[in-house]
């Protein structure tokens, strides 16, 4: 069984957003999702339960992914490499770069958000220029006699079990944390050669970014009221407050 996990990584919080590092971040400011973590961890269990299992993690960004790329092969996945991606506001052209990595794959499994700027929309547009059913908002994964994705709906549990190709976003999950690589495959992955994959070529979409502008300094004066106290007094003043808003 092949599994491709496509890892985006985003801006480490820790380091404060400038102008400069919003949409080209430096190497040592990107670390894995949340989403990307757990895509991660799920192809790991996979693996643990089927040892013939190979995993080919692709991470997006480039040259300032490789840091990333080597967090990846401290789990001991040997096949590990980065893409270049010029675009990532263009979401159907990174689904089309995306797809060209995962020819091959019989699952595909990818954060439900790829990276800092997207709403969501990679996954399901990956999934449909691969032709391959999807699977969103996955949590966790049961592998047995089959594997099964499962994902909690309100007051509803949804399960999907794996029988053909398929990509499966993969959502955080207290579940589904990754676990904490050896030291020796630590060390290993600090020597590892990442490959490198090229940017996508510039005419894979019809849509070009017009500027980019920094947010607004400030914000709207808004009226704002604290209200302490008690439960009962809160309640109280927040009443007082929704009966003068009426006039």
């Amino acid at each position: 069984m092949i599994i491709t996990v496509l890892i985006a990584g985003v801006h480490d919080p820790k380091w404060p957003v400038s102008p400069d590092s919003a949409t080209d971040s430096p190497a040592d400011y990107r670390i894995m999702s949340p989403f990307d973590e757990a895509a991660l961890e799920i192809a790991l269990r996979v693996r643990d339960a089927r040892p013939g299992t190979v995993i080919c993690v692709r991470v997006a960004g480039g040259g300032a992914s490789a840091k990333i790329a080597r967090a990846a092969a401290a789990l001991n996945i040997a096949d590990v490499a980065t893409l270049a991606n010029d675009r990532p506001w263009d979401q159907a052209a990174m689904a089309r770069a995306l797809a060209s990595l995962c020819e091959g794959a019989d699952l595909v499994l990818i954060g439900r958000e790829f990276g800092d700027c997207d709403d969501g929309l990679v996954p399901p547009l990956l999934a449909g220029v691969l032709g391959l059913p999807f699977f969103g908002r996955a949590q966790t994964v049961e592998v047995g006699d089959a594997i099964r994705f499962m994902r909690e709906a309100e007051r509803e549990t949804e399960t999907l079990t794996l029988f053909a190709p398929l990509v499966v976003s993969v959502t955080n999950d207290r579940r589904t944390r990754l676990r904490k690589p050896l030291m020796k495959n630590v060390m290993f992955a600090r020597q590892m050669d990442i490959p490198a994959i090229a940017a996508y070529p510039a005419t894979s979409s019809a849509a070009s970014l017009g500027a980019w502008h920094p947010g607004a300094a400030q914000r709207a004066a808004t009226d704002c009221t604290m209200v302490g106290g008690g439960v009962h007094k809160q309640a109280a003043a927040l009443a007082e407050l929704l009966w003068e808003s009426r006039a």
